[in-house]
């Protein structure tokens, strides 16, 4: 066997062997840690997302709040992922619509709600605008701060034995520019 060949078959050895180790190096990581860093997905307890661009998430020590989301440029918008509420996603919903003045500007063509079987989930959304009354939260000394053209997004994902619930509320431009981000991160709600 001559010099190259002994070469050529020395170096493809190395290189095989690289991508054996390699391939087991990266398994084991996987196996370990999830696929979630390589397609993007973010953990919080027991659930993954994905977060669309420009929205900033960071975990929240508030009780039943997993999480607390704003857009980037600090914009009118925040998102709160909530966990272990009381309620079903009817009752939460309906609680939602009465956070908004029963008045001109909230009629029935300003309520969007719509329902998805999925095989792993259940999810329900709604979309709404009109005037929001900031909920007290059990705070009757609290003063009642009415914010006008203003919107929500909200949703419920229901898993066999969990209910996550997410509500996003802001100024009403803003509220229909991130209705589909809203709509993505929704469903990308997943259970590990």
């Amino acid at each position: 066997m001559s010099k190259l060949a002994l070469y050529l078959a020395t170096m493809n050895r190395f290189i095989l062997y690289a991508v054996i180790i390699g391939t087991c190096f990266f398994v084991s990581h996987i196996s370990i840690n999830g696929t979630n860093e390589f397609i993007g997905r973010e953990l919080v307890k027991n659930i993954s997302y994905k977060l669309p661009d420009g929205w900033v998430a960071s975990s929240s020590d508030k009780q039943f709040r997993l999480l607390e989301i704003s857009l980037k440029d600090n914009s009118d918008f925040s998102l709160v992922v909530f966990n272990n509420i009381q309620g079903t996603a009817d009752q939460n919903i309906d609680r939602w619509i009465g956070q908004f003045k029963q008045d001109q500007s909230l009629n029935k063509d300003n309520i969007v709600i719509k329902r998805d079987s999925l095989d792993s989930k259940y999810v329900t959304s709604i979309q709404m605008y009109g005037t929001y009354e900031v909920p007290t939260m059990g705070n009757n000394t609290a003063p009642t701060v009415v914010q006008s053209n203003y919107g929500l997004l909200g949703g419920v994902v229901e898993f066999p034995n969990s209910l996550y619930f997410l509500k996003a509320v802001g100024n009403e431009e803003l509220i229909k520019a991130s209705s589909m981000s809203f709509e993505e991160f929704l469903y990308s709600i997943e259970l590990n």
